[in-house]
C-alpha cells in the first residue's frame, strides 16, 4: 500500500481503507501467523512532559482473503506513555480489526511522556492476537528528564549537571554566570541558540569520555551527522568564557566569539553548516580542538584580535548540497563584515593541521591595509596546492610547513575520526616545544616524545 499523505499526528484517519474497528464486517477471525515490517519500534528520545514525533508499523495478512484480527492492544493499558493508533482510532485496546487479504495495517505510534521515570529506558508491547497464535511487538523509548527553557528567556547565574538535560527554545541569555558540569547535555531546538551577554561568563567543565554536548534537540543519530539543526552560541562583547572537553555539533555557527575571550581545550567542533568557530576581534587561546566540516570554514577570524592554536585539528571536508561554500581550515582577516579594519596582535598556530577537500589552499588570508596583520605558522601540516596566492614553503612567517595529506582515520560527517593512520607525515613530527606545554593529547596521552602533529597523539 502506498502511503503518500504526510501524517500530523495519532489522531487522524489512517489511510487503511476502513472505519476504525467497525462491527458489520462478516470476516472470519485470522489464523495465520501475521508479519511485520519490524519486530522492535525505537522512538526517538523524548523529554518529560512532551510528545515524540509519528512512527509507522506495518500488519501484513498472508491470506487469500479478507480477516479480523480478533485482539490488539498494549501491555500497560491505560496507563502506557505510548499512543498507538489503530485503523483510523486512537486507543489502548482494539478487537475485530478488520485487514485486507494480501494487505497491510498501518498502526501509529508516539511517546506522549509523563514525568521522566528513574529507569530513562520506557518499554511497552503491542500485543496481536489471532485465533492460533499471538505476537508481541516491542515498544522503546528514551525519557529523558529535562528543563525547557521557553522561547526567548533569560537567566542570571545558573549550574547545571548531567542530571538534568537543558532544552533551549528561541535565544536563551545568560546575563550573568553560566557553569556547566561534565556529562551535562544542552539541546537545541530548531533556529535554537544560546548568548553568553556582555561581561558574563561562561564555564564549561567537561572531561574525557564526559563531555558537555552541544547538539541538536532530536535525537535520532542522523541528526549528528546534518548541519544547521539550531543556531549558535553567542559569545558577547566582554564576556569571558572557559570550555574544556565539549561537543559542539550540527549549528549553524557553533560558536561566534564576538570581541570575547575564549580559552578552549580538548573540544570538538563538527558538522555546523556555516563556521565552526567564528572569531570577530576576540581573544582567543586554545589546544587539542577538533574541527571539522563547516561550509565556509572550519575556523574563522575576522576583524583582527588576537589568537594562539596548538596541537588542534583543522579539517573540512564539508560537501553538503549544490551552491556549497569554499569549505576552508582557516579564513584569517583584520577587516570585518562591515569593512571594520583592526589589528590582528597576533596569529600563532603551532603543530596544527589544516587540511580541506574543497579548494586547494586550506588557509585564505584577507588582509586589509590600514592596521597590522601579524602571524605564525609553526611545524604545522597545510593542504596548500595553490602556490600562485599562498605557498607556505616561502611564505613568511611559515616555519616548517608539511604539505602532504595528514591521513585522518575517518573524517566523514558520520565519524569524524580525525586521529591520524601510523603512516601519516605527522607522526612524530611535531615541534617538541609544543608539546612539552601541552604534554596530553585529547585522549589523555602523553606527547612529550616524538609527538604528532594535531590534537591526538
Amino acid at each position: 500500500m502506498n502511503v503518500k499523505t504526510f501524517i500530523f499526528g495519532l489522531g487522524i484517519v489512517s489511510l487503511v481503507g476502513f472505519h476504525s474497528c467497525r462491527e458489520d464486517f462478516d470476516y472470519d477471525p485470522i489464523s495465520s501467523e501475521l508479519s511485520f515490517n519490524r519486530d522492535t519500534v525505537s522512538v526517538d528520545t523524548v523529554y518529560n512532559f512532551s510528545k515524540s514525533e509519528t512512527y509507522v508499523l506495518k500488519v501484513y495478512n498472508p491470506e487469500n482473503d479478507n480477516r479480523v484480527i480478533p485482539k490488539i492492544y498494549l501491555s500497560r493499558g491505560e496507563q502506557s506513555f505510548f499512543n498507538i493508533n489503530v485503523d483510523g482510532k486512537s486507543g489502548t485496546s482494539f478487537e475485530n480489526v478488520p485487514i485486507r487479504k494480501k494487505d497491510s495495517l498501518f498502526i501509529f505510534v508516539e511517546v506522549s511522556a509523563k514525568e521522566a521515570p528513574a529507569n530513562p529506558l520506557y518499554d511497552d508491547e503491542i500485543t496481536f492476537e489471532t485465533t492460533n497464535s499471538t505476537k508481541k511487538i516491542k515498544l522503546l523509548s528514551w525519557i529523558e528528564k529535562a528543563k525547557i527553557h521557553p522561547k526567548d528567556a533569560t537567566i542570571t547565574s545558573e549550574n547545571w549537571n548531567a542530571n538534568e538535560a537543558q532544552v533551549i527554545d528561541g535565544n536563551l541569555t545568560v546575563t550573568s554566570n553560566l557553569t556547566i558540569d561534565k556529562g551535562s547535555k544542552v539541546y537545541f531546538k530548531k533556529g535554537a541558540s544560546l548568548t553568553i551577554a556582555s561581561n558574563a561568563k561562561l564555564t564549561v567543565n567537561g572531561a574525557l569520555n564526559e563531555e558537555v554536548k552541544f547538539r541538536s534537540a532530536r535525537h535520532d543519530n542522523k541528526y549528528d551527522s546534518i548541519p544547521d539543526q539550531w543556531q549558535k552560541i553567542e559569545l558577547a562583547p566582554n564576556s569571558t568564557s572557559t570550555i574544556n572537553y565539549a561537543k559542539v555539533i550540527g549549528a549553524n555557527t557553533g560558536l561566534h566569539v564576538n570581541h570575547a575571550q575564549l580559552e578552549i581545550s580538548n573540544s570538538k567542533i563538527v558538522n555546523n553548516q556555516s563556521y565552526g568557530i567564528l572569531a570577530t576581534n576576540a581573544t582567543i587561546k586554545g589546544y587539542n580542538l577538533v574541527m571539522n566540516n563547516s561550509n565556509l570554514s572550519t575556523l574563522a577570524i575576522e576583524g583582527g584580535g588576537s589568537y594562539e592554536f596548538y596541537h588542534s585539528t583543522f579539517a573540512n571536508y564539508f560537501n553538503l548540497g549544490t551552491g556549497a561554500g569554499p569549505g576552508r581550515s582557516l579564513y584569517l582577516s583584520n577587516v570585518d563584515e562591515d569593512k571594520n579594519t583592526s589589528a590582528l596582535v597576533k596569529a600563532t598556530f603551532g603543530n596544527c593541521i589544516f587540511y580541506n577537500q574543497r579548494t586547494p589552499n586550506a588557509i585564505v588570508f584577507d588582509r586589509a591595509e590600514g592596521a597590522s596583520f601579524n602571524y605564525l605558522f609553526d611545524t604545522n601540516i597545510i593542504h596548500n596546492t595553490d602556490i600562485s596566492t599562498l605557498d607556505v614553503s616561502t611564505a613568511p612567517n611559515f616555519m616548517g610547513s608539511i604539505k602532504l595529506d595528514p591521513i585522518f582515520t575517518n573524517p566523514a560527517y558520520n565519524a569524524n575520526k580525525l586521529a591520524v593512520k601510523e603512516d601519516s607525515p605527522a607522526k612524530n613530527a611535531g615541534k617538541l616545544v609544543y608539546a612539552q606545554n601541552y604534554p596530553l593529547d585529547y585522549n589523555g596521552n602523553p606527547r612529550t616524545t616524538a609527538p604528532t602533529i594535531g590534537a591526538y597523539q
